[in-house]
């Protein structure tokens, strides 16, 4: 799915415009009133550095579109699907462009009734090169509300962080697991046990959310 064909409204700033730009992943920041709610990676994802150490992603709610599947469409079946609840998204006051894990642009768009405002865009290069490579590929990460409160679904894990561990949270760049379970405002909720000196770190778009975060204060 292309990017600016998913979110016609794109088509209007300058470093988007003219390039094509692989839509590979929808996810969103979700909070409530107490706390934030991030996703443990799945094995399948986990990597294993020289000294044994096990490495395992922390990352927002959400997934990738399936075929003819609309952002929004793709996040509420997400959500549905990872933590059974509902979402209510939410417009944020600006959009942002985060590329390289800095923050390249930012602006405001006018309100679509018939597409949502993300909260911010991630984009990557391409892992494979051809003719038919594009430009980029990117994840839109929408802000949102759950309705309800958010359990595990077919999560491998589900971090959730309150409000006020939230900076502490990523200011580090990783966290042992026996540090997180030992810290008040994180709680982690897995299918599997985790080794105590395995550590969880943010990815994708749970590290772009760290860039927005050190950037706001």
């Amino acid at each position: 799915m292309d990017l600016l064909d998913a979110l016609p409204a794109l088509r209007q700033e300058p470093l988007l415009a003219d390039r094509t730009i692989a839509l590979v992943g929808v996810s969103a920041i979700l909070h409530d009133d107490n706390a934030y709610y991030f996703e443990v990676g799945k094995p399948s994802y986990w990597a294993r550095r020289a000294d044994g150490t096990l490495s395992v992603g922390i990352g927002g709610i959400g997934g990738r579109p399936e075929p003819g599947e609309g952002v929004l469409d793709c996040l509420h079946r997400e959500v549905r699907e990872e933590l059974g609840v509902r979402v209510r998204i939410k417009t944020p006051p600006h959009t942002t462009l985060v590329r390289d894990w800095e923050i390249v642009a930012r602006w405001k768009m006018a309100p679509d009734p018939s597409s949502p405002t993300p909260y911010f865009i991630s984009l990557f290069p391409p892992r494979l090169g051809g003719p038919n490579t594009p430009d980029h590929v990117a994840i839109v990460t929408l802000l949102g509300r759950p309705r309800g409160t958010p359990r595990r679904g077919d999560l491998f894990g589900l971090l959730r962080v309150t409000r006020a561990a939230l900076g502490p949270f990523f200011d580090r760049p990783e966290w042992t697991v026996a540090e997180a379970r030992a810290h008040p405002g994180l709680a982690l909720d897995l299918a599997e046990v985790l080794p105590e000196e395995a550590v969880l770190r943010p990815v994708l778009t749970a590290r772009a959310f760290g860039v927005l975060l050190r950037e706001g204060r």
